[in-house]
């Protein structure tokens, strides 16, 4: 069963949105903070699979550099791809689930979440048949 219902305006305070959102230390803070390492990675926002190269310190993304030896993009990233990094720590960003009930969204275990997914996505292939869901 779904815990007690969280007020919307303790959700918003919570979730966001957070549209002036700085990061920690202030976008200038890498000139004082150098990265620690570069780690050769993908963009993960479409089939394309840029190269880009993720500047780490104290083990969180701090930014990116251009992965220009990458074949496909050469270093060049879409606007999507040059703001990623801002998501892995964005005060915006998810990390449990959320189920809707009648009094809105309500925090849920991950057994919870997943088990009712999974019972839905049944309810759905019963009726309609095997072909009926795709993800």
């Amino acid at each position: 069963m779904a815990k007690a219902p969280v007020s919307e305006e303790t959700l918003n305070d919570k979730f966001g949105p957070h549209l002036n959102y700085q990061l920690p230390g202030g976008w200038s803070d890498e000139s004082v903070h150098p990265a620690e390492k570069f780690v050769k990675t993908h963009c993960c926002f479409c089939g394309q699979q840029c190269g880009i190269q993720l500047k780490v310190r104290d083990n969180r993304v701090i930014g990116f550099e251009p992965w220009e030896e990458f074949p496909f993009n050469r270093g060049m990233l879409c606007p999507k791809g040059v703001k990623r990094y801002l998501q892995g720590n964005h005060p915006d960003r998810l990390l449990a689930p959320l189920m809707r009930s009648e009094q809105g969204f309500c925090p849920a275990s991950w057994d919870e979440a997943l088990n009712f997914t999974v019972s839905r996505m049944r309810e759905i292939q019963e009726k309609y048949g095997k072909d009926a869901f795709a993800i």
